[in-house]
């Protein structure tokens, strides 16, 4: 999370979102020979609101750095500046390997998102370690990918060529905790876990995890700005890779050639999907839950390592913009001609 959206974040400068369950309850009354009932409006409906069971929760968040020059990234966690809020009880959505939870710090509203494994038996829970770690890991693709659309985005601009607006997801990796050391540590309902298996941990366990005596052994989350009711585009799959011919289309297929050459082929984005910015007079979308393929096959969920490389090799075809960026055409075409001479327009 950038610093002016952390600043904010505590300074409650930022848009608020409440959600609430809603029933109506009108009077009906219907007469022997109706066929249907019919509402009488000379009595006011009742109106019951209720919010979802929550609970206040501590949170400890991660810094992190960027290599000036690869975009890599790394996170250290820190005791400093603790921020309270309010996390739901229980989930309101959930992915293929996340459950989502809403979150309200400071009056502005969040989504906070914790792994959950799926078996032949059913859901169940990660370790506390594998949590922290793939959270961890989503977090360094996201970074990276931040600061190569970044580059992305000037480079265009150089070469003067024209490409759809996208932005990063604004994300925080935070731990629960407590302000006071001498306080016992109780995880949130949200969380999953109770407070035996924050006791029964290992030494070695315990000792992995302590960043500082307050977060000791604390659930990890990734946070990041409700997106409301948004509509959504996926643009690609873990292993497939399809070519567009619109403008938005066109512009990630770009960009997927872009960092595939700029990270000297050691890198494909994969599973791309965007929402509508929070502005609703900005046309910028916002790319999010991204994943990655890597020679070492070591990014995270769904890294196929060289064979993930490899199906975006076979199966990107080159829009217009990547010869007018000038990026090496990745595979010759079986008349002998470089496949991005004849690209998708775009």
């Amino acid at each position: 999370m950038t610093g002016s959206t952390l600043a904010a974040l505590r300074n409650n400068n930022l848009a608020t979102t409440e959600c609430y369950s809603v029933v109506i309850e009108p009077y009906i009354s219907s007469k022997a020979c109706d066929h249907l009932p019919t509402f009488d409006v000379t009595r006011e409906a009742s109106l019951k609101i209720s919010a979802p069971p929550a609970t206040q929760v501590v949170f400890f968040f991660a810094k992190y750095s960027s290599d000036a020059k690869t975009g890599e990234q790394s996170f250290t966690w820190t005791a400093e500046n603790p921020v309270s809020g309010v996390l739901t009880d229980v989930s309101f959505n959930k992915g293929k390997s996340k459950l989502v939870f809403k979150l309200t710090i400071n009056g502005v509203a969040y989504v906070a998102k914790r792994l959950l494994q799926y078996s032949l038996e059913g859901e169940s829970k990660v370790s506390i370690l594998a949590n922290r770690d793939q959270l961890t890991k989503e977090g360094i693709t996201l970074g990276r990918t931040n600061f190569l659309l970044k580059n992305f985005k000037q480079e265009c601009d150089s070469e003067g060529i024209e490409i759809s607006a996208f932005d990063v997801t604004d994300f925080a990796l935070v731990r629960e905790g407590t302000v006071n050391s001498t306080e016992s540590f109780i995880p949130s309902p949200a969380s999953g876990l109770a407070p035996s298996e924050y006791s029964d941990l290992l030494e070695a366990e315990k000792a992995e995890l302590a960043a500082d005596s307050n977060i000791l052994s604390s659930i990890t989350w990734l946070i990041e700005r409700e997106r409301g009711d948004v509509q959504l585009r996926k643009y690609s799959g873990t292993l497939d890779h399809p070519s567009y011919s619109d403008k938005q289309g066109a512009t990630i297929n770009l960009f997927q050639h872009y960092v595939y050459l700029f990270s000297r082929k050691t890198l494909v984005l994969a599973d791309i999907q965007a929402s509508e910015s929070h502005d609703k007079h900005s046309h910028t979308s916002i790319l999010f839950d991204l994943m990655s393929h890597t020679i070492n096959g070591e990014s995270g969920a769904g890294d196929h390592g060289e064979q993930g490389i490899k199906s975006f090799v076979d199966q990107h075809n080159c829009v217009q913009k990547c010869a007018q960026m000038g990026l090496e055409a990745l595979r010759e075409r079986e008349d002998g001609e470089s496949e991005d001479e004849e690209g998708t327009s775009g």
